[in-house]
């Protein structure tokens, strides 16, 4: 809850959104209250064909599924890394660097001249330390002091998406604005939020039926060895994998760019 606070907040520090008279002209109260009226399949459309938002649906779906196979980790600590304790010393080195990513990542969005150039070098950053989580956990029984060491510095690289992800999707309302001249902000978040719930439930489903492939049995104090192959593909390879493709996403959404264009050329 904290942690959903410190991300709202900072968001609204992290874009500056433009009054309506700078994109288009709205001295005609006829034209914008028509510019906002729109139907379900209307608004359907709007967001469909906003390439930028679906964009933003997907890697909130990816992100709900990388956090379902995190969580795998309280499994992975206890069957494989033999300390059930560890999970909660894991779950600090995520959430101390996020927090601390959070706090400058308004001043970041500012230095680097807006989110673009932040979130793809930041998010690199993330997958490959991710991927050295995967390597120190294949090290013999893992090597948890260089997997501690790389947990952080992923979720350090993970903070600035985090920050300013909700100042991205007004972004995306923008552009819906400057190319079809309607407003869906409202929409827009409701959209996401949906997005939010399917990959939760996607992630929750994903990994139960992961674990029951691999024949896990919560009544053996010792897994077998399908299970825990399994466990280390789900808590070090595929938070990698997850991590690279959000990482290719977000070197599309270059939504601020055709912004600038779009309102440079009315």
């Amino acid at each position: 809850a904290i942690i959903g606070l410190l991300v709202n907040t900072l968001s609204v520090f992290s874009v500056k959104e433009l009054p309506e008279g700078e994109l288009v002209d709205t001295t005609d109260k006829k034209e914008i209250e028509q510019d906002e009226k729109y139907n379900l399949v209307q608004a359907a459309k709007l967001l469909a064909g906003n390439k930028y938002y679906m964009m933003i649906c997907v890697t909130y779906i990816l992100q709900q599924i990388y956090g379902a196979m995190i969580s795998m980790g309280t499994y992975y600590a206890t069957y494989i890394l033999g300390n059930q304790n560890l999970f909660g010393v894991f779950s600090w080195a995520i959430n101390i660097p996020l927090i601390i990513a959070l706090v400058f990542t308004p001043t970041l969005v500012a230095k680097w001249n807006g989110m673009y150039k932040l979130n793809v070098m930041s998010y690199t950053l993330a997958t490959i330390s991710r991927a050295l989580v995967a390597v120190a956990g294949y090290m013999g029984s893992g090597n948890v002091t260089l997997m501690l060491l790389f947990t952080a510095i992923a979720a350090l690289g993970q903070g600035p998406w985090q920050g300013d992800m909700n100042a991205a999707i007004a972004a995306c309302s923008e552009y819906t604005w400057l190319t079809k001249h309607k407003r869906v902000d409202g929409t827009m978040y409701s959209c996401t939020s949906l997005g939010v719930k399917l990959g939760g439930g996607l992630g929750t489903a994903i990994t139960g039926w992961l674990l029951a492939a691999s024949h896990f049995d919560s009544a053996l104090t010792v897994q077998p060895d399908s299970c825990i192959n399994m466990l280390k593909i789900m808590y070090l390879v595929i938070p990698f994998a997850l991590d690279a493709i959000i990482t290719f996403i977000l070197s599309r959404m270059k939504v601020e760019e055709a912004n600038e264009k779009l309102r440079a050329a009315v």
